[in-house]
């Protein structure tokens, strides 16, 4: 298809290739670097991230503070429908993050109509029955599905549903990852977002798969530190921005001097700048957050607040104030990785009564897990979160 796939690397500016460069350095370093006992946790605090950001971007109103609550929600309570999107979303990365689309077939038709029922998988009926704007009426969707009609999506007219076979195919073959090196993988990944987006091979769900492709398309293109950090959040805090960006790309060659494809290679060019500059403002984001002495300092503040007043939970329950050596439970969790109950209990000398009461209280907050085999281990607490890693949503 007369399509430029991405900006290679040959063609793309110094300071797009130093930012791309910067991007991949900063991303090795912080898969490096974070602690072994925070990895987990804040990947699946990333996930909660990210599923709010690409949901809330299509219109979603569940507030940070229902996300984070979502795990906690009893078995069986009625749950908010824009909450019940989002569950899903996260739930689909973790389906994503057990069974993984390899490098090699990231691109292809199935992977793609694989993601898309990943993002409708277990959604009720109504979540299917959806207005498409071009058919003059409302359809069912099929997961995975490839439309069959055109539509319109704003002003954008996508290609007409009988071109969608070609165009997959060139999508496969023009973003195979295992024949990417150096920069491209990056740079396709720029690319891949807004052809795939521009294309709509669906009916509906198109935006949250398309970001979801990326998501998996970093990760499988060698960015190791992906999933500590979220490009959704990026494009979610400034929504105007991903729409103009996605925009631009999709502006028709402007002459002969604007590539050789149907759309623009400057408007191509403009995307992958604004997808690159994106990354890296979300790398640095979450590298700072997780700097040492800074992250000390919040968890310092929260348990010493925690020990002078009592907490409120969102059903209305008082949280009792915590003793001040939950901070060094805590914090010995986070350096030294998991620990058994009589470690904990050695190293605080409070006896084994006082010391099982405040590791049960810890527990019941969510700073903390207590297996079968009373290991213990950190968590990050739906309640310690804003103050831990504030701006995160």
């Amino acid at each position: 298809m007369a399509l430029t796939p991405y900006i290679t690397q040959d063609k793309a500016p110094d300071v797009l290739k130093n930012a791309a460069i910067e991007l991949i350095e900063l991303d090795a370093a912080l898969d490096a670097n974070i602690l072994e006992s925070l990895r987990s946790p804040m990947i699946h605090l990333q996930r909660q991230v990210n599923a709010y950001y690409s949901n809330k971007i299509e219109g979603n109103s569940a507030s940070a503070a229902d996300v984070l609550r979502a795990d906690k929600s009893p078995s069986g309570a009625e749950v908010a429908l824009d909450l019940v999107e989002i569950e899903h979303h996260i739930e689909a990365q973790i389906r994503l993050s057990i069974d993984p689309v390899g490098a090699a077939a990231i691109s292809r038709r199935e992977s793609i109509a694989r993601l898309h029922c990943e993002i409708y998988s277990g959604l009720p009926e109504q979540y299917l029955r959806v207005d498409v704007e071009g058919c003059g009426e409302a359809i069912r969707l099929t997961p995975g599905e490839i439309r069959t009609r055109g539509v319109r999506v704003g002003y954008h007219i996508p290609p007409p549903a009988e071109d969608i076979g070609s165009y997959l195919t060139w999508f496969e073959n023009a973003y195979r990852l295992n024949r990417l090196h150096g920069l491209a993988p990056l740079l396709a990944a720029a690319g891949a977002h807004h052809r795939l987006l521009w294309l709509h091979p669906f009916f509906d769900g198109n935006g949250r798969m398309g970001r979801l492709f990326t998501d998996e398309y970093l990760k499988a293109g060698g960015m190791k530190g992906y999933g500590l950090w979220s490009m959704n959040r990026g494009f979610g805090r400034n929504v105007d921005a991903y729409y103009t960006a996605l925009r631009a790309a999709d502006h028709p060659r402007k002459g002969d001097l604007d590539g050789r494809g149907r759309l623009s290679d400057s408007g191509l060019l403009d995307f992958t700048e604004y997808f690159i500059t994106t990354a890296l403002a979300q790398v640095r984001f979450v590298s700072a957050l997780l700097e040492p002495r800074a992250l000390n300092r919040r968890i310092d503040h929260y348990f010493q607040m925690r020990h002078y007043t009592e907490g409120m939970i969102a059903t209305g329950k008082v949280q009792p104030r915590l003793r001040i050596e939950a901070l060094h439970v805590f914090r010995n969790l986070l350096v030294l990785g998991p620990m058994q109950c009589s470690e904990i209990e050695t190293g605080l000398g409070l006896g084994q009564p006082t010391t099982r009461d405040l590791l049960d209280q810890m527990a019941c907050e969510g700073l903390i897990a207590i297996g079968d085999d009373m290991r213990v281990s950190m968590r990050l607490s739906e309640h310690a979160i804003m103050t831990l890693f504030p701006d995160l949503f």
